[in-house]
């Protein structure tokens, strides 16, 4: 490959690299959503968690879009005819590969946060890998353009992948409290009669009650619901949680705007079958809300047709007269009110604790760090 095409390979690559990942900084700086990543969407949940940011308050992407302006310069300046810049082109050829680690070193670090903590892929963060991890690669093989010293590029390129692990290890360091959004409402919210909803009930005579607004297909949501039962054990009879299901699906809730795609389209049907179940028959709606919620296991896909069939079973004859109670448009309506009255134009996202006119959309990984956050947020001055 010639100096000539390598840099017109690369300059694109730095380009494009340089501007997602600046764009993905004014987004997670500003606090705006970036486009196809609304409330629940695989982009929300990555750019939205802990793991978008470094040293607490840094969002990873501005690292990034340093290494790959520093990358673009560096490309920029090779091929110079004077003795001085045959001098900076060897330079240049060493801090190119270890860039270069520093990118592929990255992107299988997120990538493994994605897959294996997260659950969710970023579309942004997924093609701003596979553009880096491809001008890494044309750099580790540019042979003809570079100095005859592919030992020494492969050195440089594994001091980028140590310093990537560097930077891994001070991210899981340095991690941020795990709160997605707080706020405070201006006027009273709306509230839920007794036996409107399931209650997680504490023994604690004064024991608070928290509104959890959540959506049967939002994976963090099944991932607070595993923690819930320590959560009220640990908070000796404080609080007892109300439950309340809110799809987020714009085909059913008018809070949520309508997109291309709608990866909570099953959301409406499931969440009618739950309140079917609870109105109609609540002794058994702990068994089937659970098994809704993927029953401990946070990457459970539910399917809606499965749980009509569930749903069917548990009632009977009776269950297409309990998917006609009217309780169900009347909680409905309520639960959505509530969802839009703790949410903004930028912000909408579940599971979501509320207390009195106080609200949390917390990333909890524990029940110690949501009894945390609880006590932080929701009960704090």
């Amino acid at each position: 490959m010639t100096l000539r095409r390598f840099k017109a390979l690369m300059l694109p690559l730095c380009a494009a690299c340089l501007l997602l990942a600046g764009w993905m900084v004014y987004h997670s700086l500003t606090g705006l959503q970036m486009a196809g990543c609304g409330a629940g969407s695989a982009c929300e949940s990555v750019m939205g968690s802990r793991w978008a940011w470094v040293l607490g308050r840094v969002p990873v992407s501005l690292p990034a879009a340093a290494v790959y302006a520093l990358l673009g310069i560096c490309v920029l300046f090779l091929g110079g005819k004077s003795a001085e810049s045959r001098s900076l082109d060897r330079l240049l050829w060493r801090l190119m590969p270890l860039l270069g680690g520093c990118i592929v070193g990255a992107a299988l670090w997120f990538a493994w946060l994605q897959a294996g903590v997260l659950h969710a892929f970023c579309k942004y963060c997924s093609l701003l890998h596979l553009l880096g991890c491809i001008a890494a690669a044309i750099i580790l093989f540019a042979r003809d353009s570079a100095p005859k010293s592919g030992k020494a590029r492969l050195l440089w390129f594994a001091a980028g992948l140590a310093a990537a692990a560097l930077f891994a290890f001070v991210q899981a360091r340095t991690l941020p409290d795990a709160v997605y959004d707080a706020g405070r409402a201006e006027a009273e919210l709306p509230a839920f009669a007794d036996g409107e909803v399931p209650v997680l009930s504490s023994t604690g005579r004064d024991a608070e009650t928290l509104t959890l607004l959540f959506d049967f297909q939002c994976i963090h949501c099944r991932r607070l619901h595993r923690v819930l039962p320590e959560f009220l054990s640990l908070a000796e009879g404080r609080y007892g949680i109300r439950l309340c299901p809110v799809p987020l699906s714009s085909a059913c809730n008018p809070y949520i705007p309508a997109s291309g795609i709608d990866r909570f389209a099953g959301s409406c049907a499931l969440t009618r079958y739950a309140l079917a179940v609870w109105y109609a028959c609540p002794e058994a709606y702990a068994e089937y809300w659970d098994w809704l919620l993927g029953a401990g296991d946070e990457r459970a896909a539910v399917d809606p047709a499965e749980a009509q069939l569930r749903a069917r079973a548990l009632l009977g004859d009776g269950f297409e007269a309990a998917l006609q109670d009217p309780r169900i448009e009347s909680y409905l309506r309520k639960v959505e009110e509530l969802f839009g009255r703790t949410s903004s134009s930028e912000k909408s996202g579940v599971p979501r604790l509320i207390l009195g006119r106080r609200w949390l959309v917390a990333e909890a990984d524990s029940a110690e760090a949501l009894l945390a956050l609880v006590e932080e947020q929701l009960r704090g001055s």
